[in-house]
């Protein structure tokens, strides 16, 4: 009978130290959560395999999903002649290899669909070479695209989200005299028709604002009628507050909800702060230290993760802008997590991006590898 005592006795305690373990933790914020911007000057000039390597770093530091420049000037720089894919494979390759999903931003119409062809940002004269244009990209990186067809050795991650054009409401960013809003919603309709016939599961974003960003998304509502064509309302929230991120998400969703949107998801396309303060004279109060930004991130990181579940913020994904950047220049040419210098095509760490890392993986729960996969 003692054995048996004492083997009753030990499963007990067992049991009692499983009770008292405490839980593993658990991811609290939705997938994609965390993402980066990964654009300007070293998505242009760094070396494929410099690219190759901040990919494999991305995926290692908790980054999700990746939104870049996919350039229709660049792309179809000739009206009849085949698209240049050569320069948008590689990102969704590595994108791809790495477990990242892609948000492509397509901007920058080609001289001759431009409104006006001698201004380089300015919006498309007819809406519907756009739209055409749109129906290429999903033939050739969508589900049924040529792209994965072509390379069966790449991990199939089909483009199924896209968002059109960045900052309409301002003239560098959308240059024309007919009215932004009227003609930005006329062109994000006739994408938008286009997206969902080629692919109707696919999603489209609408244009992320800044500034005094909760106005603006009230005049595209009115003047370019854009309730029912787009799936994802978006925001840039550039404020020296992490608390002005909050108060911003919240004045957007007034207006999503006066215009019946209440329930359409709000993504957060570029969350930043210049570190520039002593390195470049600016009238800009956007300006901070590298600390302040790594401060900033961390906070508004963590405002945004606690409010994700209230209806008047809910926001479901948040980009950094930028992933990498010069650190020399205009002021947002100071906002990478990383310091990229184009003549060494080397790279070195920011203090923010170890407190982005740290907020990925707390939130996320895990410590991803290369794959994008928790290890």
């Amino acid at each position: 009978m003692v054995p048996r005592l004492v083997t009753a006795v030990a499963a007990l305690v067992a049991a009692l130290f499983v009770c008292a373990a405490p839980a593993a933790a658990q991811r609290d914020v939705p997938q994609s959560f965390f993402g980066v911007n990964y654009d300007a000057d070293i998505a242009a000039m760094a070396t494929p395999e410099v690219e190759d390597a901040e990919f494999d770093l991305q995926a290692r530091s908790g980054v999700e999903t990746s939104r870049v420049v996919f350039s229709w000037n660049k792309l179809q720089p000739d009206e009849d002649g085949a698209p240049r894919w050569a320069l948008s494979d590689p990102v969704v390759t590595r994108a791809a290899r790495h477990g990242i999903d892609l948000l492509p931003v397509v901007i920058e119409a080609p001289r001759w669909a431009r409104e006006n062809p001698r201004a380089y940002h300015s919006p498309p004269l007819d809406p519907r070479p756009m739209a055409a244009f749109m129906k290429l990209l999903i033939a050739r990186y969508g589900e049924t695209g040529s792209f994965w067809a072509e390379h069966p050795e790449v991990p199939k991650r089909p483009l199924r989200t896209w968002q059109i054009w960045n900052e309409p409401h301002l003239r560098f960013q959308w240059d024309t005299d007919r009215g932004w809003a009227r003609s930005y919603g006329t062109q994000l309709r006739w994408a938008y028709k286009a997206v969902k016939q080629a692919d109707p599961g696919a999603t489209v974003v609408l244009a992320g604002l800044s500034n005094a960003s909760w106005t603006y998304l009230a005049e595209l509502y009115k003047k370019g009628r854009i309730r029912g064509n787009f799936d994802v309302a978006t925001l840039h929230p550039y404020t020296t507050k992490a608390k002005g991120v909050i108060t911003l998400a919240k004045r957007f969703r007034i207006v999503m909800r006066r215009n019946r949107d209440s329930r359409k998801p709000l993504w957060i396309t570029e969350l930043g702060l210049p570190a520039s303060k002593g390195k470049r004279k600016s009238k800009s109060p956007l300006q901070t230290t590298d600390e302040g930004m790594a401060d900033f991130l961390t906070t508004s990181m963590e405002k945004l993760v606690s409010a994700q579940r209230l209806r008047n913020v809910r926001v479901s994904r948040v980009y950094w802008y930028s992933w990498a950047s010069v650190y020399r220049g205009d002021i947002f040419r100071f906002t990478g997590l990383r310091t990229y210098d184009p003549t060494s095509q080397t790279l070195s760490d920011k203090p923010a991006f170890s407190a982005y890392v740290d907020s990925a993986r707390r939130h996320e729960a895990c410590v991803k590898n290369s794959a994008g996969a928790c290890q």
